[in-house]
């Protein structure tokens, strides 16, 4: 009984005072009889989730209240939305207002206008047990040291206790080999404390689930390349394991390769999330190496007289916020010499003098940036000279020194791409530009590294507080000629979603973790509102997800919701108070400010401050897309959506039933399957055997599913909604298990070239093995299978199997399996069957 926990004295009686936890309790118990008395609404038949498993699993899993004995204390989502809006309306300033806005939160929440991030639906309200309501923090190494190292694990084991993830950047941390003073050597590096922090998660269990941790480095930082591949070389554990099945003498070498990745795979840094955060430097390194090669000199204008010869990370400069690098925008390429003579023969006429190959190779003389400056007394401009493709590693502090190596960005590159093309990781998040459109960075709370799904980046401190508004059930007369998009109830979600999220900030302010994690939350009252259910209402409406009317009604929705969202927190900043850190002076100089919301918006900031420093993120919204009224037909309710921004995954998949004598039927998508019951198709469609004899039934934008949309579509869409996105989209491009590597590599050139601040790419079978629908295997798959001999030279031989990744004279990547299908009959090859 939910009495009981209100009589429980547990550890928020000395979080919250008598008069919160009165405020709730009173506020619960108007609701329950608001709702007894037929004022608030539930389903007559107490069938809200009607016979979706998948939806009443996860509620009875994740979601429903449970008492100390582990017993279910709430049967239905209506219970659930009870107790969310009586917790989140109880913090209001008096019973009057707390009860207007539970009734509207209430309402919101039973009709599926929005819902709000797991850690709400699981924490809000639940007095037996002490739950953060952020879903996700970050946490800084303070310093490249012992005590930073221990208190930043410390600062995660203590987050996962309360049922929160973490973000830790590892940049701050000398690289390998270099000097330490203590008993060792020299430092094993950067890397070897990513294990500490995985551990750590993988010890820290929240009732049934493990934390999630995402771990960072900077593209500049010394070991960025054992980052990308630190669960794909073995490690002295795996090596240990099979050693000693080496020893045994029972498994064959090619049992042995197996049996090492899988102990790589489920042992090395299991527990976390990596990422690179690249810098606009080094993506433009890529593409000068992918347009002029290794070995052109291109010189730049560079309209910035000062010269960063040193960065020390003692003197000022923090490497989680960034390792300094180059604003690109001050560079304007003047022109591309084919060799050091020609150069020369320019540089003395412009400057009066002339370089050795010596000093242009020596990375030492290049600035922080990777260029040789030469400085122009009589012009602007001074002139940046690098060949194209270099890219400075660069890690410098007291202790260690300097440390530069100059590589070729393609090194890192294609290393990072080989790693998405195999396992899908390591993630890269374009910290330039999120790092320039972070509205907290100019209010001196510059971010430091995101929450594990990347789509928040995060202050020391700082927290994602996530909801999502549900497109699905913006729409009215949805399927029928007469289908509109209702502007009018989006706005008015929109302004009740921020409420009740600025209300969870509250209650975060006493019920967070750690000092500064409370101190944060006071200070930014950050935000994270998105959006899901976009394909779902582009069906309803009879628009492709991926046509040109679909990708500028998407656009339009989110720039609705900026605005809308912002106006909103200026009302409560006149209401209940600015931001502490508010100032209009530097908030208005960030670009997202001046560039996102309308005239009419910034100045109602001006007059009225913001409540929230930063709003609106976009996320993957994965249980909680799975639970949430989709439509509704009559007394029958459809669950799950689509999730965040993305398209519909498949129409359907193929379930068995036990029930059944375990027949197989088709389970398809929620809104899908509202459409066929609308137009009783359901008999047709069950009979349906490909997806070619579906398009009978179904009309054609249904059909707009992951795997048949074009990345680069995926790419537009995206950044579409960046640009009214002050966070970032978590976001997943789906592609075949066939595509050539190289395709990676300018999917992400592209998202880069579009402004995104971060994109997933998972190819097919890169983490769990598939087969055709008919079982049968791809001609890619028998590919895999076959060990190649390829024949350099005459006495040059190299062995490969199909799916090994080479690059091409171009410095293209591809595949043998690509590359005979392309260049060369297989006939040329030697094959052996593996």
């Amino acid at each position: 009984m939910i009495s009981a926990m209100f009589e429980h004295k547990g550890k928020h009686t000395n979080l919250l005072s008598k008069k919160e936890l009165d405020n709730y309790r009173k506020l619960y118990n108007t609701l329950r009889t608001l709702q007894q008395e037929g004022a608030l609404p539930q389903h007559p038949r107490n069938q809200y989730l009607g016979d979706n498993d998948l939806a009443k699993n996860i509620y009875e899993k994740k979601y429903y209240l449970k008492d100390l004995d582990n017993k279910l204390v709430e049967h239905s989502p209506e219970d659930v939305f009870i107790r969310l809006a009586a917790f989140i309306g109880a913090i209001e300033k008096n019973q009057a207002k707390a009860e207007e806005w539970g009734r509207k939160f209430y309402n919101a929440l039973w009709e599926g206008y929005f819902v709000p991030g797991g850690r709400v639906l699981a924490g809000a309200g639940d007095l037996y047990r002490l739950k953060t309501l952020a879903n996700c923090f970050v946490s800084r190494l303070e310093g490249d040291n012992i005590e930073s190292l221990y208190q930043t694990a410390y600062e995660c084991a203590r987050t996962y206790s309360y049922g929160g993830g973490i973000g830790v950047d590892i940049s701050p941390l000398r690289p390998k080999a270099s000097v330490v003073h203590n008993a060792a050597d020299s430092s094993t590096g950067a890397v070897s404390f990513m294990e500490l922090f995985s551990l750590t998660t993988g010890l820290i269990g929240q009732s049934g689930r493990r934390g999630a941790l995402m771990l960072t480095i900077d593209v500049k930082h010394p070991d960025v390349t054992e980052f990308i591949r630190v669960k794909k070389i073995p490690n002295w554990v795996t090596e240990q394991i099979v050693e000693q099945m080496r020893w045994s003498g029972q498994f064959e070498e090619h049992q042995l390769r197996e049996i090492e990745k899988q102990v790589m795979e489920n042992t090395q840094v299991r527990f976390a999330n990596i990422s690179i955060k690249v810098s606009d430097e080094f993506m433009q390194a890529v593409e000068e190496q992918k347009r002029y090669g290794t070995d052109k000199i291109l010189v730049y204008r560079r309209y910035n007289k000062n010269t960063l010869a040193r960065a020390y990370q003692d003197e000022g400069y923090h490497y989680s916020i960034n390792i300094p690098s180059k604003n690109i925008d001050e560079y304007e390429l003047e022109q591309a010499f084919a060799g050091l003579n020609n150069l020369n023969d320019y540089l003395v006429k412009v400057a009066g003098k002339s370089l050795t190959a010596t000093e242009l190779e020596d990375a030492f003389k290049r600035d922080v940036f990777g260029d040789y400056i030469v400085p122009l007394d009589d012009q602007p401009y001074d002139l940046a000279i690098r060949y194209s493709g270099d890219y400075l590693l660069y890690f410098a502090s007291k202790p260690t020194g300097e440390i530069r190596h100059l590589i070729k960005a393609r090194q890192v590159w294609d290393t990072f791409v080989e790693g998405n093309y195999r396992t899908a990781e390591p993630g890269i998040i374009f910290w330039s530009r999120m790092s320039k459109y972070s509205p907290s960075n100019y209010v001196d709370r510059p971010i430091a590294s995101t929450n594990p799904c990347a789509e928040v980046p995060l202050e020391d401190g700082g927290a994602c507080n996530l909801g999502s508004i549900n497109l699905s059930r913006m729409v009215t007369n949805g399927f029928s000629g007469r289908a509109r998009l209702n502007w009018e109830l989006l706005k008015e979600t929109t302004q009740t979603t921020i409420r009740f999220l600025d209300n969870v900030v509250s209650w975060n302010e006493k019920l967070n973790p750690l000092e500064k994690q409370r101190k944060a939350a006071a200070e930014t009252r950050r935000l994270g509102l998105g959006i899901m259910g976009t394909a779902d209402m582009l069906n309803q409406l009879g628009i492709s997800y991926d046509s040109d009317e679909g990708i500028r009604l998407v656009e339009e929705v989110m720039k609705t919701i900026a605005d809308t969202a912002y106006q909103t927190s200026a009302r409560l900043a006149a209401e209940k108070g600015a931001s502490p850190i508010w100032d209009y002076e530097k908030y208005s100089q960030g670009p997202f400010f001046r560039e996102a919301l309308s005239e009419t918006t910034r100045e109602m900031i001006r007059e009225n401050g913001l409540r929230n420093i930063a709003i609106l993120a976009i996320a993957p919204t994965g249980s909680i897309s799975n639970i949430v009224l989709s439509y509704k037909n009559g007394q029958k309710n459809y669950l799950g959506v689509s999730s965040g921004v993305e398209p519909i995954f498949a129409l359907f998949y193929t379930r068995r039933s036990e029930s059944f004598g375990n027949k197989f039927f088709k389970v398809f998508h929620s809104t899908v399957q509202a459409y066929i019951d609308l137009h009783e198709l359901g008999d047709k469609v069950e009979h349906a055997q490909t997806e070619a004899e579906l398009t009978e039934y179904l009309p054609s934008y249904f059909f707009r599913t992951a795997h048949h949309i074009v990345p680069q579509k995926r790419v537009e869409i995206q950044g579409r909604c960046q640009k009214y996105v002050d966070h970032s989209i978590s976001s997943t491009v789906n592609l075949a298990e066939d595509i050539e590597p190289e395709t990676i590599s300018d999917i992400y050139l592209s998202a880069w070239k579009s402004g995104l601040k971060g994109i997933t790419i998972y190819r097919d079978g890169s983490r769990f093995p598939i087969l055709s629908v008919d079982s049968q295997k791809t001609e890619f798959q028998n590919a895999k299978e076959k060990t190649f001999v390829i024949r350099l030279s005459a006495e040059k031989e190299l062995q490969a199997q199909g799916d090994e990744i080479l690059v091409l004279p171009t410095g293209e990547l591809t595949t043998v399996y690509h590359y005979i299908k392309k260049y060369q009959p297989e006939e040329k090859f030697i094959t052996v069957q593996a």
